[in-house]
C-alpha cells in the first residue's frame, strides 16, 4: 500500500492503489492528514524532510515549524514580522536607517539541514536576507549572523528564487553553495556564492566566502553593465545539487535575441543548468549549459521544477546508461516569452547528467583549442574569444583563470516523456521502486499525477491522478518519508468537505476528509457500525503509524452554561481543556503512548473512547520564578536556585527553564559582560562601543534583540545593539552629548539589556567615559596634557582643543602629544606669586599660566624674575600650568622688573613675559610685642618692621628655639614661641626670609610660668546655654577656663568667668558635680591645664516656673512679683553663696529678693501688660506676662457727673444721627440728579462721536475713492529710505556723484569693507571711542546700510553678528535683558532699523501702508474740524463758528466754485492751508503751492476785493500783544467766495469804493493805495513794518500763560485740557477704527492677502536662538527683545513720521496725535503692567481699556510667528539677492564710502591698532591693507 502526505499550507495523507497494473481513472477523494499554518498570510515557502528522524520542518512566512511524521506541531519558531524597510541597506538592526520603517512578513527563502551539526539553516527575506541556525531538536537559535555585509543573502523577497547546496567534508568545516536572485541590487549581493559553515554557530567565519582576497573571490556578481541592456536582468534559481565532484543549479535567466527574420531583439527566458566544481575556490570552473525540450514541434524552454534521482534497471536499460546513473526529472512550460504567466502546455522530460557533463566536456576541450568565444553574454557582455592552451581536459577538470567563466552556446535537449497540455505541470518529484522509476508530479489546478516512466513516452504510465486540492497550484517543494510510504506535498488551498454526501460506510470512511477524524461519520446508517467497515482494519494501521492525535467534535444538547470552559477526560487516561464552539465541544484524543493496547487479531492498535466531564476543573498552577533578580545574585545566592537564561527568572526548578541551555547554577555561567578598558567615547561623534562578554543569550523565537541603556545626566539614552557571538556585544553607531562645559569626562552606567528588560549582569561595573577636549582646556597645554587616549590635540586655526577629525586640515594646524611638533606656541603668564623678595634670592617664586611646557626639561633652564636666573623644581612643576622657582642673587643694580620664560626653546612663539613686576625689597624689624612670656612656650608675639610680606619662606628664631610662623603682612610677623629649654633668660631674636638673615637687635625674655595660687569662689552653675563653652568630652564634669574668657587685673590677680559644665540639658542632675579636671590654658604652661589642689563645684542650674496656665500674672500696682522655683541659692557650704539676678519688667529692672525657693521683685512704676524676664549666670528664663491694672477708685460726685455726661452724649449722638440721615437723603437725591446729567453728557458725548465718526468716514470715504483713481502718494523707494537713513538732510553727499580722483582708495577701501573680519574690527574701534557720539554712531551705521545696500546677504550676516555681541556684551555687563534693543545706542541697532527700512518696503506698499495713510488723514480732518491755535498749537477754547467759503480760480472765470469748510476763528494762513487741501486733495504734498507764496483774496458781493492777512494795520495790541487776525476778525460772513492768488509785490485801488462806508473809508483811507490797472479789482493791506513788532508778543487764541504780565482776572481763560476730555473722547471714539485697522494690520501674520514678510520671521528666529544659546527661558525677555527690534524700532517711526512714506505735510497737531497712536503702540507691546491712577496724563488714560486687547493682538501676532516654518538661509539668501537686485543703484557707493573713510582718518591709529592684535586680520593682513587706502587717499586728496 502506498500513502501520500500532502502539505496545503495543511498536511494530508492518502492511500494508492499499485502503480505497476493498467491506468487507473481518476480518483479524486482520498483521506488526508493535513497540517494548518497558524496565520492568515501564513503561507508555506518550503519543505525538507530529516532524514534520519523523519521530521519535518517546514518553512512559512513568519515562521518555523518542526512536524512529526503524522503532522504534529513539535515546535514553532517565530521569524516575523518586524519593523524593516527593502532599501535598509545595511538592515536597521545592524545601522540606524533613515528610510520609514512598517512591520514586515518574513518569508522563508531557503531551508536546509546540516547533517554534520544537527542544525536548521532558515534564511529569510528581512534585514537584507539573514538567516538562523537552529538546532534541529528543539529549533533552539544557535546563532544568527548580522553584523557584516556576507551575511545578506539577497533583498528579493520571492519564496522560490534561492537555493543552496551543502558540501560536507569529515575533516574540515563544510560548505554552502547559495545561488539567489539579486532584485536589481547586483552591488550588493552576488548571484552565487561558496560561503563557510562553520561548526560554531556563533564563529565569526560563519557565511564568510570560502576565498576573497583583493582580486579574486568565490563568487559571481551580475555586472551592472548587464542592467544597461536588459533593464530588470535577473537569475532566477529554481533547484540545486551535488552530484560527484560537482554542483549544479538550474536556472532561468532572461537575454536579448533576435527572432528569426527581424533585425530588432526581444527579451526571452532562457533555462540554463549552472556546474561548479566543490573545491573551485575561485569559480574558474563556472560553466552554464542551456536545457530545454522539444515535442512534435513544440518547444519547451520554461523551466518550471527539477528533482534528481537515479534511473532503475527498467530506465536505465532504455537510456543506455547504468542503474546508478543520476537522472534529472524537469518540468517545462511552452515557449521561453512569459515567465511570470506561464502557458499551460507543460511537459515532463528527463536528462541523464552524465551527457551534460560530456556536452560541457566537449565545449570546453574546444575553447581551449581556441574555438568560438566564452558565449556567456550577461557576464562578459561583449564577445571574447576562447584562448587556446595545450592541456587535457578529463571528467573533473575544474577550470584554469583563462577562458572562464564559460558558456555552452548550443543547447542540450532533454527526453520528454509526457505532455499535459491543459493543466500545467508545478512540481516533480521521483524514486525507483522495484525498478521502476516512479515520478509525482504537481499541478496547477491541484492534482498529483502518478507517472510509471519505463523509457520513452510509449513506456510511460501515468496510472491515477488524485485531486489533492480543489483549487490553488501544488507547490515546487515536494518530500518522501524516510520509508518512502509517504509523500508531503505543499499547496495553498485547504479542501473542505461535508460528511452528508456519503451514503455508505466505505464511502465515508475514504472520502479523505480532513474535519473527519478516523473517518468516524455521526451517520444514522446502520452501515457505519465497525463491525461491517472493511476498510477500517485497512485503515487503523495508519493511524498507529502515524500516532496520530484527533480532535474530536461533540455536539451537545441541554446542557449548563459553558463560558467558563470545560474538561476533557478519557477515562482516567488523561486529561485537558476543551474548546467550546457554539453548541460543539473540541477535544484531542490522548496520545499513543497515554493509550493502553487492545489486542486484535491483527495486532495491537491503541484506542480510547471519549467521553466530556462537565462542569470544568480548574487546577491553579503555582510559580516558583522571582523576576528581576539578575543571574548572579540568583545563583550565588545560598539556596538551591536555578537562572534560567532565556526566561530571565530564577527558579528552584531547572526543569522549568525553556532550553538546556538556558538553566544556570555556576556564576561562571551566568551571561554578564567580562572587565573592558576604560570606554572611552567623544561626545557628538558617532562611534560604536564594544563589549566583552560571556554566555551572551541568543535570542530565541520572538524575543527582542539587544540594546545598550546609558544613563546620562538622569535620562536614558537606548542604543540598539549588535550582538556578535556569545563573547561579544556593540552598542551601534550612535552619537552621545551631555550638558555643561564644566565637566570634561563623564563616566555614565552602562547596561545592557535583551528582549526589552532582561539585563545581563555587569559585576566589572563598566562604564562609559564620555569626554568633551574643550571643555576646561582653553589652552594648547592643558589641552596636550589631557589623557592620550583621549585623543585630542590643539587646533590652532580654530585655537580650541577637539579631536583631529574636527579640525579642518586645509587652514589649520594640528597638534597632538605624540606629533614631532606637539609643542604649543605662545606661551602666557597669567600670575606671579610673591611679586616681592629678597635680593639674597632663595625666594620660591610661583609662576601660574597657561602652555607652560608639556615636560620638566621644556622650562628647566629658560626662566629669569627680574633679570635673575630663577631654577625651576621639579615637585612644584604643574606641566602647561605652573612653575615654581628658586631665586638666585640679585645685583644691587636690580631693583625690579618682569617674569620671562622660554618653552623648549627661545624663538618668539616660545617665549612669554609676565605683566606683573617683580621687586626686590630690603626687609627691616623694628619692634616686637610682647617682649617676655612664659618658659613653657605658647606665647604669640608681633614683630613689626616693614617688607615683612616679601619672599616665600619665614624663618622666626628666639635665640636658639624656634618661633612658629603664623602669619605676616606688610608690617607685622606673627609668630608662636616654643618652649625654652635654657631656662629663664633674654634671647636675641632672628628673622630670615629665604636666604636674607634681617639684622636688627630685638631680644626676648623667656620667665618663669605662672602659678594659681588661690580660687574665689570655689563654685559655679551647671550653665548649659553659654554659646561655645561646652568643651566636647566623653565623661560629664570636665570643664576648663579659657584664656579668652579672663581678665588680667594685674601681675598677681585676674577674672574669669566659669565655663559651663557639660552636662545633657534634658536629664541635668539635681545634684552638685565636681569635674574630674579643671585648670587653665595660659600660652603652653603645661602645670596649669589640670588643677589638683581645687575643689570647684558645680551646682544645679536654678528654674523658675510659670506664673500659671495662663502665663499672664494680674497685679494691683504697688503689689511684688513673687517668681517661684528651685535652686535660686547654691547649697555652697558657709551659707554665703549669691548668685546676681537681673529681673526685667518690660524694659526697667526692679529691685531683687532671693530666698531658695523665690524671688521677690518690687514692681517699678508700671502699668499694662510687660513681659517678665529673669537673668543669671548667662541664663535667660520667662515667666510669662505681668498685667499691674490701675488703681482708681471713684467718689460719687465723679460717678453722677460720668452719668450726666454719658447722657448728654447719647442725646447727641442721637440728633447727629437724625441730621445724617437728612442729609444722606439729599445726597442721594443730589447724585440721582448728577447721574442723570452725566447719563445726557454721556448721550450727547455718544451721539456726538456717532455723528463725528460719521462725518469722517464720509470725508475719508471721498478721500479714499480719490485715492482709487490718484493713488497713496507713496514716495519712492530712494526718497523713502533716505528720510529714514538720514533724517531732516535733503540733498545727502550718497545722492551726488563723487570725483573721480579719489576712487582708486575708495574702490581698495570697498574690499576692506567686504571683509568681515575688517568690517567688524572697524565697527567695534569706533563704538570703543568716547568721541564717537550717539548721532555719528547712527551716521556710520546708515552709510555702512548704504554701501552694503547690493549685498544685503553680506549685509545680513554682519548684522548678526553685531547683533550676537550686544546680545553677549548686554549679558555680560549684568544688565536686565529687557534693555536689550531699547535704545539706539550701537552702530547694530541703528542698523536693525535700516535693515528693516530696505525689506519692509515692499510690505509698507502693499499693505501697511493704506491704513496708516487713512489714520493720518482722519486725524488731520478730524483736527481741522476744530480750532487750533495757531501760536501755541492748543485747541481753541470757545466754541467755533463753522462757515463755508466758495472759493474760485481767479485765472478761469468759467471755473466751478469749490466749496471749503472753514472756523471764523481761523487765522488766515490756517484757512489758506484748508483751501490748498481742497482744491488740491489728489496731489503730493511736494507739488502743491505753499501758503506763503498765495495771497487770500474775499470777492464781497459789492465787487470789492480785499487781501487778507494774518497781520496788516487793523490787527489788534493791547499791553504788547498783537492777535493774530482771523476771520472773525475781517467778519467774514458765512457762502462768501474767495480766491487764492500769486503773490503780488503791490497792492491795488479799490476802484469801486462807494459801496464802502464812509466809517470804512476814513478807516482804509491812509492804507489802500489806488492803481491805474482798471481790470483789475484787488484791494491789499500793507504789511506791518518789522521796527513796530519789537516788544510785540503774538497769540491767536490764547494767551502764553508762561508770562509773568497776567493778570488776576485773565485766570479764567487759562487752558485747562482736562475740562475738554468730551471733546478728547469723541476724537478718540471718531478714530477708533482707523487704529485698529492699522494695528490689525501690522499685527497680523497674513493680512490684506499679503504674507509676513521673510526678514520679521528669519529676526525673530534669530533671537529665538539666541535667547536658546543663553538659556533665557523667560518669554517676557524674549517678547520684549522682539518688540525693541521690530514694533518700537520701525513701526513707531512709520506712524509718528508718516512723510516718511508717503509725501504729505503734517502740522503740529497731527504729530501730537500721531504721538499718542504710537505711545500706545508702544504700551501694546510691552509686557509690564501699567498702573494707571488720578494723576496719570490723559494721552495714557485715553487708551487704557484698549492696551490689553491689543497686547492679546502682539502675543497672538508673536505665537503665529514663531509656529511658522523656520526659513532656511538658502531661501533667505535668495530673498536678499532679489532685493539687492531691485534696488542696485539707488545710492552712489563711492561717495558713501567716501564718508565712511572720514572716520577713518579720524580713527587711523585706533582702527590700525586694533587689526593688528586681531590674529585673523593680521593673518589677511588686513593692517596693511588699510594702510595702502590711507596712503591713495592721501595722494589722490
Amino acid at each position: 500500500m502506498w500513502k501520500w502526505t500532502c502539505l496545503v499550507s495543511h498536511l494530508l495523507l492518502s492511500t494508492t492503489v499499485s502503480p505497476l497494473g493498467r491506468q487507473q481513472p481518476p480518483h479524486p477523494k482520498r483521506p488526508f492528514i493535513t497540517f494548518t499554518g497558524e496565520q492568515a498570510e501564513g503561507n508555506f515557502n518550503h519543505l525538507v524532510v530529516d532524514e534520519r528522524t523523519g521530521h519535518i520542518y517546514l518553512g512559512a512566512v513568519n515562521r518555523i515549524y518542526k512536524l512529526s511524521s503524522d503532522l504534529k506541531v513539535l515546535v514553532t519558531h517565530e521569524t516575523g514580522p518586524d519593523d524593516d524597510n527593502p532599501k535598509c541597506y545595511p538592515p536597521r538592526i545592524v545601522q540606524t536607517c533613515n528610510e520609514p520603517l512598517t512591520p514586515t512578513n518574513n518569508i522563508n527563502k531557503m531551508l536546509l539541514i546540516d547533517y554534520k551539526e544537527n542544525r536548521l539553516i532558515a534564511c529569510g527575506s528581512l534585514y537584507q536576507g539573514i538567516c538562523k541556525l537552529l538546532r534541529l531538536d528543539d529549533l533552539f537559535k544557535l546563532g544568527e549572523p548580522f553584523h557584516k555585509k556576507e551575511h545578506y543573502l539577497s533583498g528579493v523577497n520571492e519564496s522560490g528564487s534561492v537555493f543552496g547546496v551543502i558540501v560536507s567534508y569529515s575533516n574540515m568545516d563544510d560548505k554552502l553553495f547559495i545561488a539567489t536572485a539579486v532584485d536589481g541590487k547586483p552591488e550588493y549581493f552576488p548571484t552565487i556564492s561558496s560561503r563557510k559553515l562553520t561548526k560554531n554557530s556563533e564563529a565569526d567565519g560563519m557565511f564568510a566566502y570560502v576565498f576573497h582576497d583583493e582580486f579574486v573571490a568565490s563568487m559571481i556578481k551580475i555586472p551592472s553593465d548587464t542592467f544597461t541592456i536588459i533593464p530588470d536582468f535577473d537569475i532566477y534559481y529554481i533547484y540545486g545539487f551535488s552530484s560527484g565532484n560537482f554542483v549544479y543549479f538550474l536556472t532561468l535567466q532572461p537575454e536579448m535575441i533576435s527572432p528569426p527574420g527581424s533585425t530588432t531583439k526581444e527579451q526571452v527566458y532562457t533555462s540554463k543548468l549552472v556546474r561548479l566544481c566543490k573545491e573551485d575556490t575561485a569559480f574558474n570552473s563556472y560553466v552554464e549549459v542551456p536545457i530545454g525540450c522539444e515535442k512534435n514541434g513544440v518547444e519547451y524552454r520554461l523551466l518550471q521544477a527539477a528533482y534528481l534521482s537515479k534511473a532503475g534497471a527498467i530506465l536505465a536499460r532504455s537510456l543506455g546508461v547504468g542503474p546508478e546513473d543520476d537522472i534529472l526529472f524537469t518540468v517545462f512550460s511552452k515557449g521561453q516569452k512569459r515567465k511570470m504567466k506561464s502557458l499551460d502546455e507543460s511537459a515532463l522530460c528527463i536528462f541523464v547528467l552524465k551527457n551534460i557533463n560530456d556536452r560541457i566536456k566537449d565545449r570546453l576541450q574546444s575553447c581551449y583549442r581556441g574555438e568560438g568565444t566564452l558565449d556567456l553574454a550577461w557576464l562578459k557582455v561583449k564577445d571574447i574569444p576562447c584562448s587556446s592552451a595545450l592541456l587535457t581536459i578529463d571528467d573533473n577538470f575544474c577550470g584554469l583563470d583563462m577562458n572562464a567563466p564559460l558558456g555552452v552556446s548550443s543547447m542540450v535537449r532533454g527526453l520528454p516523456i509526457f505532455t499535459e497540455d491543459g493543466d500545467r505541470m508545478t512540481s516533480v518529484i521521483a524514486y525507483v521502486y522495484k525498478n521502476h522509476s516512479l515520478a509525482f508530479v504537481g499541478t496547477k489546478s491541484g492534482k498529483l499525477k502518478k507517472i510509471r516512466v519505463d523509457g520513452t513516452t510509449k513506456n510511460t504510465l501515468e496510472y491515477e491522478i488524485v485531486q489533492v486540492v480543489d483549487t490553488g497550484p501544488i507547490l515546487r517543494d515536494m518530500a518522501f518519508s524516510v520509508d518512502h510510504e509517504h509523500l508531503y506535498i505543499m499547496s495553498e488551498k485547504v479542501p473542505v468537505e461535508s460528511c452528508s454526501q456519503y451514503e455508505t460506510c466505505s464511502e465515508c470512511l475514504g472520502s479523505g476528509d480532513p474535519h473527519l477524524p478516523a473517518g468516524l461519520c455521526h451517520h444514522p446508517s446502520p452501515l457505519c457500525g465497525l463491525a461491517e467497515c472493511s476498510l477500517f482494519s485497512l485503515f487503523l494501521p495508519l493511524l498507529l503509524s502515524l500516532h496520530l492525535c484527533l480532535q474530536l467534535v461533540l455536539e451537545t444538547y441541554n446542557v449548563p452554561e459553558l463560558s467558563a470552559g470545560v474538561n476533557c477526560t478519557f477515562e482516567d487516561l488523561s486529561e485537558m481543556d476543551g474548546l467550546v464552539v457554539g453548541s460543539q465541544i473540541q477535544c484531542i484524543s490522548p496520545a499513543a503512548k497515554e493509550v493502553p493496547q487492545i489486542i486484535t487479531e491483527n495486532g495491537e492498535y491503541p484506542t480510547a473512547p471519549p467521553a466530556a466531564a462537565l462542569p470544568p476543573i480548574l487546577t491553579p498552577r503555582p510559580a516558583y520564578s522571582q523576576s528581576g533578580i539578575w543571574c548572579l545574585s540568583c545563583v550565588e545566592s545560598p539556596y538551591r536556585c536555578h537562572w534560567c537564561k532565556y526566561r530571565h527568572v530564577c527558579t528552584h526548578d531547572p526543569s522549568s527553564c525553556s532550553f538546556q541551555e538556558g538553566r544556570v547554577k555556576m556564576p561562571e555561567d551566568c551571561p554578564q559582560l567580562l572587565q573592558a578598558e576604560k570606554i572611552l567615547v567623544p561626545v557628538e561623534v558617532i562611534k560604536p562601543i564594544t563589549l566583552k562578554a560571556k554566555n551572551l543569550p541568543q535570542p530565541q523565537s520572538g524575543q527582542r534583540g539587544y540594546e545598550c541603556i546609558l544613563n546620562i545626566q538622569g535620562s536614558e539614552q537606548r542604543v540598539p545593539a549588535l550582538r556578535f557571538n556569545s563573547s561579544s556585544v556593540q552598542c551601534q553607531n550612535t552619537s552621545y552629548s551631555y550638558e555643561g562645559m564644566e565637566i570634561n569626562s563623564l563616566p555614565v552606567e552602562l547596561t545592557v539589556v535583551w528582549n526589552g528588560n532582561f539585563n545581563i549582569d555587569n559585576p566589572a561595573q563598566n562604564k562609559v567615559h564620555l569626554y568633551k577636549c574643550g571643555a576646561m582646556r582653553d589652552s594648547c597645554g592643558l589641552c596636550l596634557k589631557a589623557d592620550p587616549d583621549f585623543e585630542c590635540g590643539w587646533c590652532q586655526g580654530q585655537n580650541q582643543c577637539t579631536l583631529k577629525q574636527h579640525c579642518p586640515a586645509q587652514d589649520s594646524q594640528w597638534l597632538e602629544l605624540s606629533s614631532t611638533k606637539g609643542k604649543c606656541t605662545n606661551p602666557k603668564i597669567t600670575d606671579i606669586n610673591p611679586v616681592t623678595g629678597p635680593r639674597e634670592g632663595g625666594t620660591k617664586v610661583t609662576i601660574r599660566g597657561e602652555n607652560l611646557g608639556l615636560e620638566f626639561r621644556d622650562i628647566a633652564s629658560h626662566v629669569k624674575v627680574a633679570g635673575v636666573e630663577c631654577k625651576p623644581l621639579v615637585e612644584g612643576y604643574i606641566p602647561a600650568e605652573q612653575i615654581v622657582c628658586e631665586m638666585g642673587e640679585a645685583k644691587p643694580s636690580q631693583h625690579a622688573g618682569f617674569v620671562e620664560i622660554c618653552v623648549a626653546e627661545c624663538k618668539p612663539e616660545f617665549m612669554a613675559r609676565s605683566s606683573q613686576l617683580y621687586y626686590f625689597m630690603t626687609l627691616t624689624l623694628s619692634d616686637l610685642k610682647p617682649k617676655r612670656g612664659p618658659v613653657s612656650g605658647g606665647t604669640q608675639v608681633t614683630i613689626t618692621g616693614n617688607n615683612l610680606n616679601a619672599g616665600s619662606n619665614v624663618i622666626v628664631t628666639f635665640g636658639r628655639q624656634p618661633c612658629l610662623f603664623y602669619r605676616r603682612s606688610t608690617k607685622h610677623i606673627v609668630c608662636n614661641t616654643t618652649a625654652s629649654y635654657e631656662g629663664f633668660e633674654k634671647v636675641k631674636v632672628s628673622v630670615r626670609v629665604d636666604k636674607a638673615k634681617i639684622h636688627q637687635e630685638l631680644h626676648y625674655e623667656y620667665v618663669e610660668d605662672p602659678t594659681i595660687l588661690r580660687i574665689e569662689p570655689e563654685w559655679s552653675i551647671f550653665r548649659d546655654d553659654l554659646p561655645g563653652s561646652l568643651f566636647p568630652i566623653k565623661t560629664p564634669c570636665f570643664g576648663f577656663f579659657f584664656p579668652q574668657n579672663c581678665e588680667v587685673q594685674n601681675s598677681t590677680e585676674m577674672t574669669c568667668q566659669a565655663p559651663a559644665l557639660a552636662v545633657d540639658p534634658n536629664h541635668q542632675s539635681e545634684l552638685a558635680e565636681r569635674p574630674e579636671e579643671f585648670g587653665f590654658i595660659l600660652d603652653n604652661v603645661q602645670s596649669l591645664l589640670i588643677l589638683n589642689k581645687t575643689n570647684f563645684t558645680y551646682y544645679p542650674n536654678p528654674i523658675f516656673e510659670v506664673f500659671n496656665p495662663s502665663g499672664i500674672l494680674e497685679l494691683k500696682p504697688g503689689s511684688p512679683i513673687i517668681l517661684k522655683g528651685r535652686n535660686l541659692i547654691p547649697p555652697v557650704a558657709g551659707g554665703n553663696a549669691k548668685l546676681n539676678y537681673t529681673v526685667l519688667v518690660g524694659e526697667k529692672p526692679c529691685a531683687v529678693t532671693v530666698s531658695d525657693v523665690q524671688l521677690l521683685c518690687e514692681s517699678p512704676n508700671l502699668i499694662g501688660r510687660h513681659k517678665v524676664m529673669a537673668r543669671v549666670g548667662g541664663m535667660e528664663f520667662s515667666p510669662g506676662m505681668v498685667y499691674i491694672s490701675p488703681d482708681s477708685p471713684l467718689s460719687l460726685p465723679a460717678i453722677v457727673s460720668i452719668a450726666v455726661a454719658g447722657g448728654l452724649l447719647i442725646i447727641f449722638i442721637v440728633a447727629v444721627l437724625i441730621a445724617y440721615k437728612r442729609k444722606s437723603r439729599e445726597s442721594d437725591l443730589t447724585l440721582k440728579r448728577l447721574q442723570m446729567q452725566m447719563d445726557n453728557l454721556e448721550s450727547r458725548v455718544a451721539l456726538e462721536c456717532k455723528e463725528a465718526f460719521a462725518e469722517l468716514q464720509t470725508d475719508i470715504h471721498e478721500l479714499t475713492s480719490d485715492l482709487d483713481g490718484a493713488g497713496i502718494p507713496f514716495l519712492d523707494y530712494r526718497t523713502y529710505t533716505m528720510r529714514v537713513l538720514f533724517p531732516g538732510i535733503e540733498d545727502h553727499p550718497v545722492l551726488r556723484d563723487l570725483e573721480e580722483r579719489v576712487e582708486k582708495g575708495l574702490k581698495l577701501f570697498a574690499q576692506l569693507i567686504n571683509n568681515k573680519v575688517f568690517l567688524l574690527s572697524f565697527i567695534r574701534t569706533l563704538e570703543s571711542q568716547r568721541s564717537f557720539s550717539m548721532r555719528d554712531r547712527g551716521n556710520v551705521a546708515s552709510l555702512i546700510m548704504t554701501v552694503l545696500q547690493s549685498k544685503l546677504e553680506y549685509a545680513t550676516d554682519v548684522l548678526k553678528q553685531l547683533l550676537a555681541d550686544l546680545i553677549d556684551k548686554n549679558l555680560e555687563s549684568k544688565n536686565h535683558p529687557k534693555l536689550l534693543l531699547r535704545r539706539t545706542e550701537s552702530v547694530a541697532e541703528k542698523m536693525l532699523t535700516n535693515w528693516f527700512t530696505f525689506l519692509l518696503y515692499k510690505f509698507l506698499k502693499e499693505c501697511a501702508g493704506e491704513p496708516l495713510f487713512s489714520l493720518f488723514c482722519a486725524i488731520k480732518q478730524q483736527m481741522e474740524k476744530g480750532p487750533i491755535d495757531s501760536s501755541a498749537t492748543e485747541m481753541c477754547v470757545v466754541v467755533p463758528l463753522s462757515q463755508v467759503l466758495s472759493c474760485v480760480n481767479p485765472d478761469n472765470v468759467n471755473s466751478p466754485e469749490i466749496p471749503v469748510k472753514i472756523l471764523n476763528c481761523d487765522t488766515i494762513t490756517q484757512v489758506k492751508e484748508k483751501i490748498l487741501d481742497a482744491i488740491f486733495k489728489n496731489v503730493p504734498c511736494s507739488h502743491r503751492p505753499k501758503a506763503a507764496d498765495m495771497d487770500l483774496e474775499w470777492r464781497q458781493a459789492s465787487g470789492a476785493r480785499m487781501i487778507l492777512q494774518d497781520e496788516d494795520i487793523t490787527t489788534k495790541i493791547e499791553n504788547d500783544w498783537k492777535r493774530l487776525n482771523t476771520l472773525a476778525h475781517y467778519q467774514v460772513p458765512d457762502g462768501s467766495v474767495v480766491a487764492l492768488v500769486s503773490k503780488q509785490v503791490t497792492a491795488y485801488n479799490a476802484v469801486n469804493n462807494s459801496t464802502v462806508s464812509r466809517t470804512s473809508a476814513s478807516k482804509y483811507e491812509n492804507m489802500i493805495r489806488y492803481t491805474g490797472s482798471p481790470d483789475s479789482l484787488r484791494s491789499r493791506t500793507p504789511m506791518i513794518t518789522p521796527d513796530l513788532e519789537s516788544g510785540v508778543k503774538m497769540w491767536h487764541l490764547v494767551k502764553n500763560h508762561e508770562h509773568g504780565d497776567q493778570k488776576e482776572g485773565d485766570r479764567g481763560s487759562k487752558m485747562v485740557s482736562e475740562i475738554y476730555l468730551t471733546r478728547l473722547l469723541a476724537t478718540k471714539g471718531t478714530l477708533q477704527k482707523f487704529v485698529d485697522d492699522l494695528f490689525e494690520t501690522i499685527f497680523s501674520t497674513a493680512h490684506r492677502g499679503s504674507a509676513l514678510p521673510l526678514a520679521i520671521k528669519y529676526m525673530f528666529d534669530f533671537l529665538d536662538e539666541q535667547a536658546d544659546k543663553h538659556n533665557i527661558h523667560d518669554p517676557h525677555v524674549r517678547h520684549t527683545w522682539k518688540s525693541n527690534c521690530l514694533p518700537l524700532r520701525f513701526w513707531v517711526n512709520m506712524i509718528k513720521n508718516p512723510q516718511f512714506v508717503f509725501d504729505i505735510h503734517k502740522n503740529s497737531i497731527t504729530d501730537a496725535c500721531l504721538s499718542v497712536v504710537a505711545q500706545t503702540f508702544m504700551d501694546s507691546c510691552s509686557t509690564s503692567e501699567h498702573r494707571l491712577g488720578k494723576d496719570s496724563p490723559s494721552n495714557k488714560l485715553l487708551y487704557a481699556k484698549d492696551i490689553p486687547s491689543y497686547k492679546n493682538w502682539v502675543e497672538r501676532y508673536y505665537s503665529d510667528i514663531g509656529k511658522m516654518p523656520a526659513i532656511s538661509d538658502q531661501d533667505m539668501n535668495a530673498y536678499l539677492a532679489e532685493q539687492s537686485r531691485m534696488h542696485m543703484n539707488e545710492f552712489n557707493t563711492m561717495s558713501a564710502l567716501s564718508e565712511i573713510y572720514s572716520y577713518v582718518g579720524k580713527y587711523s591709529e585706533e582702527i590700525l591698532g586694533a587689526l593688528d592684535q586681531d590674529d585673523q586680520a593680521g593673518k589677511q593682513k588686513l593692517a596693511y591693507k588699510l594702510e595702502q587706502v590711507i596712503t591713495l587717499m592721501s595722494i589722490d586728496s
